[in-house]
């Protein structure tokens, strides 16, 4: 029975509850990856493969040479790594080899493919719920409101029209969604929705324009605290998460006002940075930096909106959603500059052959990884590639030559860039025991040196002023 067939098996309660932590224990055991996730790593595909009849390596080497999946960071599968996967799976005794070379799973490895596809499909219920409409109105709402209140009551303890400015400008935002309900997703005038929140935009940035230079020339004495800081760190934190999954529902529902409030959300986290640093001149009495730091983002904000509003008053047969970026975009462009690059360099290949192997290699991440392979972006396919492969033309890094597509020097070094960082991560995922994982220590020390560091300078601050 191919394993999908095993979708029809599991009730809706199955799906949400999940499957049993002895299930889970499988996973930590025979998975060297992040979270010890199978959506991480490419051994659990080497498996589903021949839980399906996949039984010979020239045939698995075929099949996964093809395999696309947005939440892997491997730019595309080699020979070598598939002599690797059969060497753990043996190792590991997940799979046997009889005389004639033909590879089958072992108990102990199809209960681990079954396992893990049941995982996959469990994770994957939750994130669809987690990357709905609703939740990202419901989630952003609370923030919002949250956040906004925090910031102007501190901001008016402090004197600081940074933060002050920043708390009503998140606190406004609530108006942008009941736009987003309402037009954009009740009446589907997702194009009038997504112009008024960025003229909203440019009008907040107009706004702060003029509070930060009347701030400049009657300058108030601001008195940083640790509560400022904490809050502004809550707030970038709180935005850029709202940012990517506002960015992500957006490009993968097609919704055009979504994608305009994820550069809202993005102007938040820059305001939020700006009131950080204009706090911590003013513990040493530079207190005009806060407004001229809220000038110079205001300006950029002005810059990016109009040039926004410019693209959403296309006329609709010149008009393109994907022209509208947002920082999330990079979870696919990521995985298809590296795909892309990587099957070009592999072996020549024609325009059509490339964009054909890959919608082979989507449609099969699709039927083991689920939502993951790709990343929930239902219109992932090949009119995304071939815009992609434009891209990577018009940026030269790849070129036609006698009618097949290879890669330049640049595009060389994008790929060999990207290896670095694919091996730089799989050797750190391999665990040879007893390896401390010092990055991990390094990031606490820093957040620890910063808040010892905010409290030193408010403390010298303090003297000073008693002097």
């Amino acid at each position: 029975m191919p394993l999908t067939d095993l979708k029809a098996h599991y009730s809706k309660k199955e799906l949400k509850y999940g499957p049993t932590s002895k299930g889970y224990y499988l996973m930590t055991k025979y998975y060297e990856s992040h979270n010890h996730d199978p959506h991480h790593t490419f051994l659990y595909g080497f498996l589903c493969l021949i839980y399906d009849g996949v039984n010979t390596i020239d045939d698995l080497k075929s099949k996964m040479r093809l395999f696309f999946i947005s939440s892997t960071r491997t730019v595309v599968i080699g020979e070598e790594d598939v002599e690797e996967f059969l060497q753990k799976a043996k190792r590991k005794k997940l799979i046997q080899i009889n005389q004639d070379n033909i590879i089958t799973l072992t108990d102990e490895g199809i209960n681990l493919v079954e396992f893990s596809y049941f995982w996959n499909l469990h994770t994957s219920y939750w994130m669809k719920i987690f990357f709905s409409k609703t939740m990202v109105m419901l989630s952003t709402a609370v923030f919002l409101i949250v956040i906004s209140l925090l910031k102007i009551l501190t901001g008016l303890n402090l004197g600081s029209q940074g933060m002050v400015a920043d708390g009503f400008e998140n606190l406004t935002d609530l108006v942008k969604i009941g736009i987003i309900v309402i037009l954009g997703l009740k009446f589907k005038k997702d194009k009038i929705a997504s112009i008024i929140i960025i003229l909203l935009m440019i009008f907040t940035g107009g706004t702060l324009i003029w509070s930060n230079i009347e701030a400049l020339l009657n300058p108030i004495i601001i008195t940083p605290t640790i509560q400022s800081y904490i809050i502004g760190i809550v707030s970038i934190l709180g935005n850029t998460g709202l940012m990517f999954l506002k960015g992500i529902v957006g490009r993968t529902s097609g919704n055009l006002s979504l994608l305009s409030d994820s550069k809202d959300s993005e102007l938040n986290v820059k305001l939020s940075a700006g009131v950080l640093i204009g706090l911590t001149f003013a513990i040493f009495h530079y207190s005009f930096v806060d407004s001229i730091v809220g000038i110079i983002i205001s300006i950029l904000v002005f810059k990016e909106g109009f040039e926004i509003l410019y693209e959403l008053t296309k006329k609709e047969e010149d008009f393109d959603i994907t022209a509208i970026k947002v920082i999330a975009d990079n979870v696919y462009d990521n995985r298809l500059t590296g795909y892309l690059l990587g099957s070009i360099r592999r072996e020549s290949l024609t325009r059509s052959e490339i964009i054909n192997k890959f919608n082979e290699g989507l449609t099969l991440g699709r039927q083991y990884y689920e939502g993951f392979a790709d990343f929930f972006y239902s219109e992932l396919g090949p009119e995304i590639a071939e815009k992609h492969l434009n891209t990577l033309l018009e940026g030269r890094l790849i070129e036609a030559l006698d009618g097949k597509l290879v890669l330049t020097p640049k595009g060389l070094k994008t790929f060999y860039k990207a290896k670095v960082r694919e091996f730089r991560e799989r050797a750190y995922k391999i665990n040879v025991g007893g390896r401390f994982k010092w990055h991990n220590l390094l990031c606490i020390l820093f957040i620890v040196l910063f808040i010892l560091v905010s409290i030193f300078a408010l403390q010298i601050n303090s003297w000073f002023a008693s002097l």
